[in-house]
């Protein structure tokens, strides 16, 4: 398995819509970066729309390791959160939901019909998103002795490493991260730095 150095994503909500023989679906495409949001987003359309029929949704967590979930709420198996889903997989996009509210019009679309409805709403709220290209870090937490830290600083900073969480003590602690990208150039020169000690931090 190749290494992943970016994921993509968008950075806020963004709304798309469709309509057919009088039913209108409105999408929204938002960040999401917990399982545990669905419901509360997912009650909130329910709330806001209280006269649709369907609150669907399809959604992707994780950078590395992608967790996939979708929800046809009522409607026929796969017509549904299914296609969302497939939206956000062609376009290889995680830490997003799109939901779908469906306000029925009277007359039943058929499952290619309720497919294409679904997928077309999320589309056109995918197309109406900023999709952004992200890195992935490489997170180590660092010890070192209090009278190194200065040096180790300057070190870091030339190599072009972000600190956070600096404390200061008679032995300094501190996270440090970076672009995976960059990992084959500045792990080396992060080992041959005998001042410290250093542990990786698996991603989020």
């Amino acid at each position: 398995m190749s290494k992943i150095y970016t994921y993509k994503t968008i950075p806020k909500v963004a709304l798309g819509s469709y309509s057919e023989l009088g039913s209108k679906f409105l999408a929204f495409a938002q960040p999401l970066s917990d399982f545990n949001e669905i419901k509360i987003l997912k009650d909130s359309l329910k709330k806001e729309h209280h006269k649709a029929v369907h609150v669907v949704y399809g959604c992707r967590i994780g950078k590395e390791e992608i967790i996939e979930k979708s929800s046809d709420d009522g409607e026929p198996a796969g017509t549904a959160g299914r296609p969302v889903l497939n939206e956000l997989k062609s376009r290889e996009l995680t830490q997003i939901i799109i939901s779908v509210v469906r306000y029925y019009g009277g007359k039943k679309l058929g499952v290619p019909g309720l497919i294409n409805a679904y997928k077309t709403a999320a589309a056109d709220a995918l197309n109406n998103s900023q999709i952004l290209t992200l890195a992935l870090k490489e997170r180590y937490f660092i010890t070192c002795n209090e009278h190194d830290i200065h040096l180790i600083i300057n070190e870091l900073n030339k190599l072009g490493v972000r600190i956070y969480d600096l404390e200061y003590g008679k032995i300094c602690n501190f996270r440090i991260d970076f672009e995976r990208a960059k990992n084959e150039k500045i792990l080396p020169k992060l080992k041959s730095l005998w001042q410290i000690q250093m542990e990786h931090i698996p991603s989020e």
